[in-house]
């Protein structure tokens, strides 16, 4: 105890790699005082020594399963490591816990896409959104799964109350026209292209969707310029 004492004189002094070192000493001896894991961990996090943290914050949970905070750091460690599957693990462990973080919910809703589990990805979003109606990342991502998804009906509700609060969100009027024209509404499709190149003429994307679109509703006129005008916005880009 007194070893872990010292320690904290330390660490509130900013002695940080002396903290680390009485704490150490403190485990030796008494290899269950969780304080102490738990108090190196934040010295070795704040040091920049990630790999000792994340040993230590491991030690914590191991401990005490019921530290939600430990659990928190350790997914925040892994995600920034692209420790994708251990990042999951914490941040699960760390909402059953504490199920009221829409934070949380949504780096899950992420990493659930990146190991393309789209249902998973689509539940956590969801999640977020219960906790926090207004996080419109989570909305973004959620209409962007649901897209993938190919759950047009779906997405054409969450980018259209996205248009709602923020009408000049340029991506959420993208993938707007993009459910709508893969729902065979090519005028609705249309109609947004067309919103999204005034406001955005430069947008290479929404030429190309329009072309298509116009396509489909036997515009080969438009179309073709269209077309055109991407091919020029390409190779600008490129060049």
């Amino acid at each position: 105890q007194d070893l872990y004492n010292k320690g904290v004189e330390y660490f509130n002094q900013g002695r940080l790699e002396d903290a680390v070192e009485a704490f150490n000493r403190a485990t030796d001896m008494d290899s269950t005082m969780v304080d102490a894991y738990k108090k190196k961990a934040i010295a070795c996090s704040k040091l920049g020594i990630t790999n000792e943290a994340i040993i230590s914050f491991k030690k914590v949970v191991e401990l005490n399963p019921n530290d939600a905070e430990s659990y928190f750091s350790l997914g925040t460690f892994y995600a920034k490591k692209r420790l994708t599957d251990d990042a999951i693990w914490a941040f699960e462990r760390y909402v059953s816990l504490n199920p009221n973080n829409a934070r949380i919910y949504y780096n899950l809703g992420c990493l659930y896409g990146e190991r393309k589990m789209a249902d998973k990805a689509i539940g956590a979003y969801q999640q977020a959104l219960k906790v926090n109606p207004n996080y419109t990342d989570a909305s973004y991502n959620l209409g962007i799964a649901y897209n993938d998804k190919q759950m047009y009906d779906e997405a054409v509700e969450i980018f259209k109350k996205i248009l709602v609060s923020n009408p000049n969100n340029h991506e959420a009027r993208y993938n707007l026209a993009f459910a709508y024209s893969q729902k065979g509404q090519y005028n609705e499709a249309a109609a947004e292209c067309e919103k999204l190149l005034e406001l955005n003429p430069g947008n290479a994307s929404a030429h190309l969707l329009l072309g298509d679109t116009y396509i489909k509703l036997g515009k080969t006129k438009e179309a073709q310029e269209k077309y055109e005008t991407y091919k020029k916005l390409i190779f600008t880009k490129g060049g």
